[in-house]
């Protein structure tokens, strides 16, 4: 089970304290706009695919990690993570395998980038209605947000560009969330669009 969100403020603290890679290579208490901006230039680039959850390299860190291959885990990770850096689930996973080998600091390193993506997408908005809903360039991030606080979804709709989930919340209550996808969306317009 993965911890709450309120646990990025601590795991941030741990990974700037306790990795040297991290205060060399990274703001040394990276906030919520260091993520965003991760997000959204990551939407930029030209080989940008918002169904990267479909990608072979990425299959095969699953496929370590479920076969308990925990270093082989974090070294298709890491590669993995070079290509698709705002892979929240891959981060926890490479997190995961640094744990089971003793790997402590980078551990909380990865960790902190699983909490710090998902904060990215809960502080864009509320999800409670169109014009406040959560912000996502991919799909994959509205289930690494409903995952994280324990929300499943029990049905889906489009309307426009918002990705309406009717989700169960761990108490039983149920509750809607809008997902702005118009970035998922442009690019698979994009992709069904007919060839010049």
């Amino acid at each position: 089970m993965k911890t709450s969100l309120s646990t990025l403020a601590a795991c941030i603290f741990i990974a700037a304290a306790v990795c040297p890679a991290f205060a060399q290579d990274k703001p040394a208490q990276p906030d919520v706009s260091f993520f965003t901006k991760l997000r959204m230039d990551y939407a930029k680039r030209p080989d940008f695919n918002p169904f990267w959850k479909l990608d072979d390299q990425r299959q095969a860190v699953l496929a370590a990690y479920k076969a308990k291959h925990f270093a082989k885990t974090a070294d298709l990770a890491r590669a993995w993570l070079e290509k698709c850096p705002v892979d929240a689930d891959v981060h926890y996973i490479r997190s995961q395998a640094l744990m089971a080998q003793g790997d402590i600091s980078h551990y909380a390193y990865e960790l902190c980038y699983f909490y710090g993506l998902i904060q990215s997408i809960a502080s864009s908005g509320d999800g409670l209605g169109e014009k406040t809903a959560f912000k996502v360039i991919s799909v994959e991030e509205e289930y690494y947000l409903l995952g994280d606080f324990g929300a499943e979804p029990l049905g889906q709709t489009l309307q426009g560009t918002c990705d309406v989930m009717r989700c169960k919340l761990p108490d039983g209550r149920q509750i809607t969330y809008y997902f702005d996808a118009s970035i998922p969306l442009a690019v698979e317009a994009k992709e069904l669009a007919p060839k010049k």
